[in-house]
This record gives structure tokens, C-alpha cells and sequence, in this order.
């Protein structure tokens, strides 16, 4: 970073001298024979941009501003040599400034999560400047989404939406109004039942008929039930993330087909039971355990369908999904009084990342809860 000290104490030489500051704004020092001059140029692309000579025509702080503007005018289109804007047209368009703006990397979780949910909107409402949205067209919407999916996750999207056009609205002083704030959900929260756990003679049944299956969704299944794992987590699961050794366990880390929700996802849990059960049954000859369910962008989806399907086969219309194993087998662990922070580490919720650096003695230890818990019983609840 450049400092006017810094900068009233550089000497010319016998050729240009560039020294870079931030953002592509650099402090160009001319050579002795064009008489040393000091003058600011942007960078972008391949070619520069002159900002003035320094303290005769501009400050150090500034050319800095300057250079702020160009990064935010680049973020919806603008070219700062040519002087010339790309309108945001289509709502579309603002992903990109808000990436921009915020730093988002193309693979990130919160990118594909923004992208997503502008393309509920544009999908639905057609792609228009936000502005040209009506209040009724979003009420709509609302209604319509609420139909489909819990209010609290259409809470969610239009929250992600309403971000995206207020920072891109507010940085490029967009001269206009838009209606995404301060949406009503109707019935908001009032859906959002407790999910249904397992009852013991439910979760014995899905135990028998799974047990030993070569088909991938009971695998699945199998893994699920005393391990408290996601489905996307046992979806993604890589062979060498398998160990069946002395102390029997699995591992949960980011991999490339696979990110984690939350940074606590990454864990260690113990195989027992079913779980350990269905582990001997995979084949582990391959990279990936679960290929078919990683090959296309709703693989993991049609997965957690596919279990589902199975689920109520077995069990009949409006049994527990594929999620209750979670919350069930947090409600067996508590019944044999393990204790929350073991509960916690196990099902990716701990506020640390203990949970990922267990020792033997750790695994050992949260591995005979879960053996404690398979005989847990509703009959007595």
C-alpha cells in the first residue's frame, strides 16, 4: 500500500517505475529523462487509465475514491474508459453486481444460493427491472411459493432477493424504488411443525428391510439411521471417507461434489448398528460411493426422493422422511442421557470443530451412546 511519505521519498531512475496500491490503482514514476513524474493510473484489463498527476492535479485519498467508483461502476457494466454504462436491465443482471460487490466466489454456497433464488423470481415473474415489479405480481408469487414449500424458507428467498437489490440499489445509487421490502408471509411460521420422529416399532421394521441390501438407497437408508447424517452428507460420501477398522467410523468433510451447510458439519461418527451394517455392504472399490446421485446438479435431490419414496413404501403414506432419522436419533441419544454437547457434535450442530478432530477415545465414547440408544423404546414415551 502506497503512503504519501512513501510516495515523496521515491526518486526517479533511468526507466518508468509502476508501485502498486489497491484495487489496480498504481503510482506511476516516470523516467529521469521525461523528468521523474508522479502519476496515478487504474489498471483494467490490459491497458491503464491516467488519474491525474499526483498532489498537482490529485491526492493519494482521491485517486483512491476514484478507483472505488471505477470497482463499483465495473460491477453493473460500466467500462471506465469507455465511459459508457450497461444498464441493469432484468433482475437477473443484479447477481452479478451483488457478487461483485460482495466479494462472492462463482462456487460458493452463498452465490448458488442467491443465484437460486433470483431464479425462482425471474421464473416466475419474468425477468424485469425490479422496479417494474408490482406489490399484487410479488403477493402472488408469495401465495403461490407458500403452496409448495414452508413459509419460513419463503421467508428466506425473498430476504436473499430484497439483499441483492438494496446493496446494488444503495452502492450504484440506483434511482429508483423497488417492493421487496417488507413482505408479508401469510400464516408465516404457523407450518412449521415439529417434524415426526421414528417410533421404535417404525425405525425396527425399516432396520429389517434394509439391513444387508445391496441397493444404493437402502444403503443409504441403512447409513442414515444411527448416524443422524444429512442425506446430501451420505449422498456425497467418498470411499476413503469410510473406516472400518478397529474403531469403526466415518468421516464428514467439504469435498468437490459435496459442500457442507455449516462449517460445525465437519465431523467424525462412529459406525454402529445399522449404520455399520450398511458400511460393510458398499462398495468402496470406486472414488465416490453414491456416483449416479452426483452427476447432474439435482442429484442429491432426487436422492433424498428416492429415500423417501422407499420410506413410505415401507411404512405407508405420511410416515417420518428421510430428515426424522436426525431428529430421532437426537431423541434416542437423550433418553440414554448423553450428554448435549456429544449430541451436538454427532449431528454437525457443535459451535466449534472439535467434532472433526475426535480422538479414539472420543469415538469410542460417542459410539456406545449410539449402541445404548438401539434399544430405545416409544412404548414407555
Amino acid at each position: 500500500m502506497l503512503s504519501d511519505r512513501k510516495i515523496k521519498s521515491l526518486k526517479p531512475i533511468d526507466k518508468a517505475q509502476w508501485l502498486a496500491d489497491h484495487n489496480g490503482l498504481y503510482l506511476r514514476i516516470g523516467p529521469e529523462s521525461e523528468g521523474g513524474g508522479k502519476t496515478f493510473r487504474f489498471r483494467y484489463k490490459k491497458t491503464s487509465k491516467s488519474l491525474g498527476k499526483y498532489l498537482l492535479e490529485t491526492t493519494l485519498e482521491e485517486a483512491r475514491e476514484t478507483v472505488r467508483g471505477y470497482k463499483k461502476d465495473i460491477a453493473i457494466g460500466i467500462d471506465p474508459f469507455k465511459k459508457k454504462q450497461k444498464e441493469l436491465e432484468a433482475a437477473s443482471d443484479f447477481i452479478e453486481a451483488y457478487s461483485i460487490l460482495k466479494g462472492l466466489d462463482e462456487d460458493s454456497k452463498a452465490y448458488k444460493d442467491v443465484k437460486r433464488n433470483m431464479g425462482y423470481l425471474t421464473s416466475n415473474l419474468g425477468d424485469h427491472p425490479p422496479h417494474e415489479y408490482s406489490k399484487v405480481e410479488i403477493n402472488s408469487f408469495i401465495r403461490d411459493r407458500c403452496k409448495s414449500v414452508r413459509t419460513t424458507s419463503v421467508r428466506r428467498e425473498f430476504n436473499s432477493i430484497c439483499a441483492v437489490f438494496n446493496l446494488v440499489f444503495e452502492e450504484h445509487e440506483i434511482d429508483h424504488f423497488h417492493r421487496f421490502r417488507k413482505l408479508r408471509i401469510p400464516k408465516e411460521g404457523l407450518d412449521s411443525e415439529e417434524r415426526d420422529d421414528f417410533t421404535s416399532d417404525q425405525l425396527n421394521l425399516v432396520r429389517d428391510i434394509v439391513g444387508g441390501s445391496p441397493n444404493k438407497i437402502e444403503q443409504i437408508i441403512g447409513l442414515l439411521i444411527d448416524t443422524g447424517m444429512r442425506s446430501s452428507e451420505a449422498v456425497g460420501l467418498a470411499s476413503r471417507d469410510i473406516k472400518l477398522g478397529t474403531i469403526p467410523h466415518l468421516i464428514i468433510h467439504k469435498n468437490p461434489m459435496r459442500p457442507l451447510k455449516t462449517r460445525s458439519s465437519q465431523r467424525i461418527i462412529p459406525l454402529v448398528g445399522s449404520s455399520l451394517a450398511a458400511a460393510h455392504c458398499l462398495d468402496l472399490s470406486e472414488e465416490w460411493i453414491f456416483p449416479k446421485y452426483l452427476k447432474t446438479k439435482r442429484g442429491k435431490e432426487s436422492a433424498n426422493a428416492a429415500i423417501n419414496k422407499r420410506l413410505h413404501k415401507i411404512l405407508g403414506p405420511g410416515s417420518p422422511t428421510s430428515h426424522s432419522f436426525r431428529h430421532t436419533l437426537t431423541t434416542r441419544l437423550r433418553s440414554v442421557e448423553c450428554p448435549e454437547d456429544m449430541r451436538n457434535e454427532l449431528g454437525g450442530w457443535a459451535s466449534s470443530v472439535s467434532a472433526m478432530y475426535g480422538t479414539p477415545t472420543d469415538i469410542t465414547n460417542k459410539a456406545g451412546y449410539i449402541e445404548k440408544a438401539l434399544d430405545w423404546s416409544t412404548e414407555i414415551l
